[in-house]
Formats: structure tokens, sequence, C-alpha cells
């Protein structure tokens, strides 16, 4: 075989290079964003209940993207449930889900309602059942420190509009919960990414209701700033100024601003429980 063109081969490294930079961050599958667990039991079969709930749902979410699972009797039974976000390649909902089961058996031992929020996938087990109610009782946000650049007016109207977009796509039947959405804004073009999604538990219209209510939260916490998060134990809205869903598109300033926008959060825990 004749060795490969060099003229070739220099566009092709360099569009390899920038898939890999444009690419969400590997650690979205695997670094949890945060952890709740509560009420403390002492039962051995509640904590039988909870291994073997944990080992069915991560061999079929892995395989299916969502799975729920039900272990115990009377007061040992345990209901889990665990989601990919339907975008990610199989191969990251695989290791999101491990290392999601990993993390509550590891943080929230000892205690019957845990859960845990990865950019790429959900997983919680309660020892009440939870299976098809809208839950946003608890709620998480992650506000970025920084403000938009540019005209913040119109920054701000792109956004709502926007976000009002992915909540009605979210309640789309078609979309399976899944939302993402893009909008321009500024003399230079910037580009600003939405995604709703929800826990598949729920109907259409739930869902709907439940990015909704995450969306207008949005504005209370994070009026001009370059990203935003609400996450519920059913739903979660967010936005941000560089690419972070699938499949992946932007430029170089795009992945720039990723670079430069991670870590820069701050969180704001909210329990109507």
């Amino acid at each position: 075989m004749a060795p490969s063109s060099p003229v070739l081969l220099v566009p092709l490294l360099l569009a390899a290079a920038a898939a890999l930079t444009l690419a969400p961050r590997p650690s979205s599958a695997v670094d949890p964003v945060s952890t709740y667990c509560a009420k403390n039991f002492t039962s051995a079969q509640t904590q039988a209940s909870i291994s073997a709930v944990l080992a069915t749902l991560v061999p079929r979410a892995s395989a299916t993207y969502y799975a729920t699972a039900t272990s115990g009797s009377g007061s040992s039974t345990i209901w889990g449930l665990a989601q990919c976000r339907g975008d990610i390649p199989s191969s990251d909902c695989a290791r999101c889900v491990a290392a999601a089961a990993r993390q509550v058996a590891a943080s929230c031992r000892g205690q019957a309602d845990a859960r845990v929020w990865y950019d790429y996938c959900f997983l919680r087990y309660d020892d009440a059942d939870f299976l098809g109610l809208p839950d946003t009782g608890y709620t998480l946000i992650l506000i970025n420190t920084m403000n938009a650049t540019g005209d913040l007016a119109a920054f701000d109207r792109a956004e709502r509009r926007l976000m009002a977009r992915v909540a009605e796509e979210a309640g789309d039947p078609a979309s399976a919960g899944l939302a993402r959405e893009t909008a321009k804004f500024g003399s230079d073009g910037t580009t600003v990414y939405g995604l709703g999604w929800c826990t598949r538990d729920i109907t259409a219209a739930d869902c709907e209701l439940c990015v909704a209510q995450a969306v207008a939260e949005l504005p209370n916490y994070c009026r001009f700033r370059r990203g935003c998060r609400v996450l519920y134990s059913s739903c979660m809205a967010r936005y941000e100024t560089y690419p972070f869903f699938f499949p992946v598109t932007g430029t170089d300033d795009d992945a720039d601003a990723s670079s430069s926008h991670a870590g820069e959060y701050e969180t704001v825990i909210l329990n109507h429980k």
C-alpha cells in the first residue's frame, strides 16, 4: 500500500483535532454534578433491595438509555430509575450509569432516598414509589459566575425565546423528552445553546410543564449570565454560550468558550419537599 499523501493527511489530522476540541468533555459521563441523600435506615433487607435495584438498573439503562426497577417487599421495597440523555454516545451512557450507581452506593449508604445528577445521566432510588410522579421539590441551580458579553438586553431576549422553545419541544411526544435548540444574537452572531430533558416515567404534558417551571427559574438567578442549569428530579433545563450537546456544532471560538467556562459556576439549592 502506498504511504498516505502528506497533503491529505494534514487536513484529516486537523479535522480530528477540531472534533476532539468541540466535543463535550469526557468527564461529563463520570463526574457528578450533585448528589442528594436522605432517609436513614438500618434494615439489612432495605440495603439488599437497594443493591438489587442498582444491579438491575445499570445493565438495562446502559442498553436502552432508560430503566426502572423495584425490589423488596413491605417496608423494605425500593423503587429505582436510571436514564441517560438521549443524544449521547452509547459508550458514554454505559460509563455514566455505572459511575452513578457507584456514586450513590458510596455516598448514600444507609439512606433510602438517593439521587445523583451528571451531565449525561441521572439515577435515583427511594423507599417511596415516585415513578410517574413529576418531582420539582428539590431544586439544584448552577449559575455561571460570568456575564455574557455585548448587548445584554439582546442576549436576554435571545435566551428567553430559546428556552421557551426548548420547553415546548420537550413536551412534544415525538421528542421523547429531549429538546435541543440554538439561537444567535448580536452583530457577531454569538450562538446560545439550550437543552431540556425529562425522565421518561412522566407524561409528555408533565414534561413540558416541568421544563417550563425550570425555565421560569432562569431569570430569577441567571439573568445575563453566560450559562445556567436548573435541575429537578424529573427534568432539567440548561443554556450555555458554548456547545455542550450532541451532535457537536460550533466554531473554534465556541470551543475556546467551553474551555474557559469550565468550573466557573456557583450552586444554589432549594428544597421545597
